[in-house]
């Protein structure tokens, strides 16, 4: 495994409503009823600030602080029209504008909270970007807020894998060649990048180990199945002999065991070893696109500590 041991900070990846003013928590919850692809949005932010924040193993306080922060992000949508939030092709460039402001009346609504004032940066600057190309304030480099930058991958990542209105959802590979392209550019920091493809690498190795223990025992049990069918088979040609039913004894079958069934048993394993035997090839070569990624982003991480080394800049 790549990563580190991953910890569930907040029992159920979820923030604890309890410790939430009962007003924010109205907006989160209008939030997530608009509609169902703005809801799934918001929850895979979460989901992915939340393993960046186990593999770099912050503690609980930053983490909720984070997560909550990844909750809030998108909170100014709720003042978006209908028309262009949930229309369900492509922005024109005047709707896209307006879709922009998001992000400053998500810092208006965050402000009216004392307690979650602190968040407003990064709720404001999760759409900024390192060389100020980003909005709405064109902030570059360390200007951004650092939460921000780290809410921001997330963002960005489910964006990009995520299905909308208008698109399929892209491979992690795909996605994270386009951030990599960022990164390339100067707009995306790659500390954040690293630490989510730690854990999205640990977890496609976990899905392949799973699927390599499921490939092993369907092949035990369609072995079984077969050995059975071809006994059945023989009872039916032949009756129910001294020599068959010893050797039935051997598969120690349960009592009142269907023999009828054992044929559509058979098929069922055999089409269900053909699905996972497919997702096993298919998840093997995206773990392997996904491992140079993780290379790739690493080595960009030492060059910058190298710079920093040698010319005092600061690590983003």
């Amino acid at each position: 495994m790549f990563g580190k041991r991953k910890v569930d900070i907040l029992g159920q990846n979820t923030v604890n409503f309890s410790e939430i003013d009962k007003d924010i928590k109205v907006e989160i919850a209008t939030l997530g009823s608009l509609d169902i692809f703005t809801n799934a949005h918001i929850l895979g932010v979460v989901k992915y600030t939340t393993m960046i924040c186990e593999t770099l193993s912050l503690d609980a306080e930053t983490s909720k602080s984070l997560i909550l922060a990844a909750y809030l992000h998108d909170i100014g949508k709720i003042m978006i029209p209908p028309q262009v939030l949930q229309k369900p092709d492509r922005l024109t460039e005047d709707e896209y504008e307006i879709m922009k402001m998001h992000t400053t009346y998500g810092y208006d609504i965050v402000m009216r909270y004392e307690n979650f004032r602190y968040l407003a940066p990064a709720v404001r600057g999760h759409h900024e970007k390192l060389d100020g190309s980003g909005y709405p304030d064109g902030l570059k480099g360390k200007d951004i807020p650092e939460e921000a930058k780290l809410i921001e991958i997330a963002d960005i990542y489910d964006a990009l894998t995520a299905k909308r209105q208008y698109k399929e959802g892209m491979s992690p590979s795909k996605a994270v060649g386009i951030m990599l392209d960022d990164v390339e550019k100067g707009k995306l920091g790659s500390k954040y990048l690293y630490y989510l493809l730690l854990n999205i690498v640990d977890q496609y190795e976990e899905t392949i180990i799973n699927d390599k223990r499921e490939i092993d025992k369907l092949e035990e049990d369609i072995m079984t199945l077969r050995e059975l069918d071809d006994i059945y088979k023989q009872i039916y040609d032949q009756g129910y002999t001294k020599k068959l039913e010893n050797t039935l004894k051997r598969y120690n079958l349960p009592s009142g065991y269907d023999v009828t069934k054992n044929t559509s048993a058979l098929i069922a394993k055999q089409n269900r070893m053909e699905h996972v035997k497919s997702e096993y090839k298919e998840y093997k070569l995206e773990l392997s696109k996904l491992k140079k990624q993780l290379h790739q982003s690493r080595k960009k991480i030492k060059l910058i500590e190298r710079n920093v080394k040698l010319y005092g800049k600061r690590v983003l």
